[in-house]
């Protein structure tokens, strides 16, 4: 990766509303995916994924994609190459793949769910923070419709290393909207 774009994306995660979406993010997926023998694409999407976020908005992702495809046409990448990173971070938005190279991300992308109620609960009290503009009740109506939608779905993660967080990704989206639910 070129410096200049190392800066400009190091810069971007370290934005001082960040709490979650931030370097450490993008290191805890890079790490994770070690074991994944990640392609360069799949790396890049990884870097690009949240490099633009704006807590609230619609379009993180697709704002996301098009800098990386701007930022990696200019490094010289050919556009089949960039068509699977902008295509990998879109898939981000929904985590729902439409290609088969966007599984991993994904799943290290929604890696920390699975992890320990109290993992999982810092992880949710950094993105509280990043929406602290956002009343309670708004907060627990958009978090409450989130949690819903993750529970009803058939599958979370869509890889084999993803296969064994799911249960206890259940178990803290379970939890956490039952807590939400009592108000708590």
């Amino acid at each position: 990766m070129q410096t200049e774009l190392l800066i400009e994306l190091t810069r971007l995660y370290t934005e001082p509303h960040r709490r979650y979406h931030d370097l450490r993010h993008v290191a805890d997926m890079l790490c994770k995916g070690v074991a994944l023998n990640l392609s360069d694409e799949q790396v890049m999407a990884i870097w690009f994924h949240d490099a633009i976020y704006v807590p609230g908005s619609k379009t993180n992702e697709a704002d996301s994609a098009k800098l990386a495809v701007e930022r990696l046409s200019a490094l010289g990448w050919n556009a089949e190459r960039v068509r699977v990173v902008e295509r990998i971070v879109l898939d981000t938005c929904g985590h729902v793949p439409s290609i088969e190279e966007s599984k991993k991300v994904i799943d290290l992308d929604l890696s920390t769910l699975g992890g320990s109620w109290e993992s999982y609960q810092r992880n949710g009290r950094n993105i509280r923070d990043e929406f602290a503009q956002v009343s309670e009740a708004d907060w627990n109506a958009g978090r409450g419709a989130w949690l819903d939608s993750m529970l009803g779905r058939e599958r979370i993660f869509w890889t084999p290393w993803g296969e064994p967080l799911e249960k206890e990704a259940r178990a803290n989206l379970r939890r956490d909207r039952e807590s939400l639910s009592r108000g708590s």
